[in-house]
């Protein structure tokens, strides 16, 4: 059986400072963006590590933006922006790379976007 794929445009997308005191915002977004799915909770503990992990990184500018995306086959969360070349780090590779399926980063000048992906299978609306 296969699960129907998300609704289109299912995207959520918040700025917020890059402030210590703000680093619960991504963890509130994430955790309601994640109940849409059938996704265990220790998945969304990994998620939610992962993009602490993040966070706890050199950001460019004085906010980040935190994009989470439904796609048919789960979650792709990106974050930024940080300083180009943070998972240059092995140690921050070493991290994130058991919690979520699929890490990346993309450049763009000085500043960098890393992206996550989680697979889930999403949960349509009850009748």
């Amino acid at each position: 059986m296969t699960a129907p794929a998300p609704p289109g445009g299912a995207r959520t997308t918040v700025e917020f400072p890059a402030g210590e005191q703000y680093r619960s915002v991504p963890r509130l977004v994430l955790g309601g963006v994640a109940s849409r799915f059938e996704l265990p909770i220790d998945r969304v503990d990994d998620l939610l590590l992962a993009v602490e992990s993040l966070l706890m990184q050199e950001t460019v500018g004085g906010t980040l933006r935190l994009e989470a995306e439904a796609t048919p086959s789960g979650l792709l969360v990106r974050l930024g922006s940080f300083r180009p070349g943070q998972l240059d780090d092995p140690g921050l590779r070493r991290v994130l790379t058991p919690l979520v399926e699929g890490v990346d980063e993309h450049r763009d000048g000085d500043s960098a976007r890393i992206e996550l992906v989680v697979s889930a299978t999403y949960r349509p609306d009850e009748v």
